[in-house]
């Protein structure tokens, strides 16, 4: 060996510097529920049935509330002592770079560790019989090393017992226990209000990521709570979603618990399910489902950030894909310009789910760190290409859906029982009419009747019913089917007008309907040309109604005398409620 060859080998350095690039590493983006995800999937390759998770609750040097330690324990296969060896070093893994396997590149478990912990400790064992064997990392010792020159190691495995706190939730045979300690991030208020907020929101998302292995047996509790299957396609028997519905609709059988099979299932209406693939893929391909959730869940335009919206997490739902990799979601958000006319309100009621294998990672953009997907080029154009007809016919499916919701809910309420609500209001402060009252109160009572029977109560308990509903409106509007070319019916009842629509005129065909069904839409459903065209026949329309105003009036030999004070107080009045009443439908 020359010289110089000798000097460039003492001159030597190290390419990293361990302990700051750990120090650095810390800063790996992971949320707590991507982060614990990612020592449940070495768990579910350990093929484990129990996977038991624990956050323990302390006050920190500043008297604040904080987890300072979580836990993961399973009842796995266990590792012998060369594994776990090496279970801590970045970059291992027994299953390195493989394609049939959740865990691929090795560094996911101790990047998770390290983003929330200064010091990771696992136990481990393959048999009932054997002892536990320990190995651990400490990121602040490790870091006093690098400074005194020293290199940064892992010691071997040594027998040694778990935590005695923790002693009740180790398995009875094989498994493993996963604890970081000294976590310095999980302050109360920093990522959740309170400790409660930050146990739920766990909750909430590893019962998703984790659903397909969750509904497939395998059991998942959080400081003792099982989780249940979250489904955003809202098609699994049991999940989340079925047990809120239950619960909500009284529909579980006396003393049925949550996921519990043989409760009421309310499954979504599959739109499409679809092979994408394209060159270049092989024979492999992607796997595009949407679905529509189910009327229960749908229920009226309106109502989709209302309690039990909430509570089904339908408005998280909005817009996003959930992309799963070997049963295991890997992102669940919002692919920017995928979806045709962007994101719109009623997209929270449509699921979509695009499941792969991990022989296709390249083209969904999949990182060492199983967060965020973004599938590239051509996959990204043929997935939005099917998306383009499956979301616009959910989409026409939800409005018809809500429009005949409306429709039924009209045919009960009546269609301008709303604006009658609001006028009432309104009537307190205008002048009040002169119309006599009936000659007596069993007139008055008939008319009501009447008004009733025209709706279709034929029931006396319904009518009664309806007159008790109307009996406060100093205006009662409603739209009934009746022969003659009358388009409105009025009725003067002293403190009452009834107003009839008469939906057999030609006017309600050709312009009420069509402006209503539009109305009843969301603006994204609208097509311009649709729009344009309804408001050119509305404006017609309205200015026939005007001309047939003036030309029933010229059919008295003195219209100004006859209705002179009519216009003037339909003109007064009518500019009063427009100006007080807005936006009640």
């Amino acid at each position: 060996m020359d010289e110089t060859t000798i000097n460039q080998a003492k001159s030597r350095i190290p390419m990293i510097q361990t302990g700051q690039a750990l120090q650095s590493l810390r800063d790996s983006g992971h949320s707590l529920p991507t982060a614990i995800g990612e020592v449940v999937d070495n768990s579910i390759e350990a093929k484990a049935n129990n996977i038991r998770i624990r956050l323990d609750e302390a006050l920190n040097s500043r008297g604040k509330k904080h987890v300072h330690q979580i836990a993961v324990i399973d009842d796995g296969a266990g590792m012998d002592s060369e594994t776990l060896h090496h279970y801590l070093v970045l970059g291992f893994s027994t299953r390195y770079m493989r394609t049939d396997t959740i865990g691929k590149y090795g560094v996911g478990a101790k990047l998770a560790a390290l983003n929330f912990g200064r010091r990771i400790d696992v136990w481990s064992r393959e048999r009932n019989s054997d002892p536990w064997l320990h190995v651990h990392f400490d990121l602040d010792k490790a870091i006093e090393e690098e400074t005194r020159g020293e290199a940064i190691g892992l010691d071997a495995p040594v027998a040694a017992t778990p935590p005695e706190e923790l002693k009740d939730l180790l398995p009875v045979g094989s498994g493993t226990m996963v604890l970081w300690s000294r976590v310095d991030r999980l302050e109360e208020g920093r990522l959740a209000p309170d400790f409660n907020g930050l146990r739920l929101d766990l909750e909430k998302e590893l019962s998703r990521i984790f659903r397909y292995f969750i509904d497939g047996g395998i059991a998942i509790d959080i400081n003792g709570k099982r989780l249940i299957a979250y489904d955003p396609l809202l098609l699994m028997e049991d999940s989340w979603a079925d047990v809120v519905l239950n619960k909500h609709y009284k529909q579980a059988s006396e003393g049925e618990k949550p996921g519990r099979r043989g409760a009421k299932h309310f499954p979504s209406i599959v739109i499409s399910d679809d092979a994408v693939k394209m060159g270049g893929m092989g024979g492999s391909s992607a796997r595009l489902r949407v679905t529509l959730y189910p009327k229960e869940v749908t229920r009226t335009r309106g109502l989709g950030g209302d309690a039990l919206a909430k509570e089904l997490r339908v408005r998280e739902n909005q817009g996003c894909i959930s992309f799963v990799r070997l049963n295991r979601e890997v992102s669940y958000t919002n692919v920017p310009r995928i979806l045709p006319s962007g994101v719109l309100d009623p997209d929270r009621f449509i699921g979509i789910e695009v499941a792969f294998k991990p022989d296709l990672d390249q083209f969904f953009g999949i990182r060492n760190v199983k967060r965020g997907v973004e599938p590239h080029g051509e996959l990204r154009e043929a997935i939005r290409e099917r998306l383009e007809g499956s979301i616009a016919q959910a989409r026409k499916m939800l409005e018809e859906s809500w429009g005949a919701v409306a429709r039924e809910h009209h045919e009960e309420e009546g269609e301008h029982a709303a604006v009658a609500q609001a006028v009432k209001d309104v009537d307190v402060t205008m002048p009040k009419g002169r119309a006599a009252a009936p000659e007596s109160p069993e007139d008055a009572q008939r008319a009501l009747t009447d008004l009733a029977r025209d709706l279709g109560y034929e029931k006396e308990e319904d009518q009664k019913l309806y007159i008790e509903k109307i009996k406060d409106l100093p205006f009662v509007v409603e739209s009934v089917n009746f022969p003659g070319n009358m388009f409105i019916s009025t009725q003067h009842l002293g403190n009452k007008v009834i107003i009839r629509l008469n939906t057999r005129h030609q006017f309600y065909r050709d312009m009420w309907e069509p402006i209503k069904a539009i109305s009843e839409r969301d603006p994204g459903t609208v097509s311009g040309e649709e729009a344009v065209r309804t408001a050119r026949r509305t404006i017609e329309a309205l200015t026939l109604l005007l001309i047939a105003y003036g030309k029933a009036e010229s059919m008295h030999p003195n219209p100004a005398d006859q209705y002179e004070d009519l216009t003037t107080y339909w003109g007064q009045f009518l500019a009063t409620l427009l100006g007080k009443v807005k936006n009640v439908l």
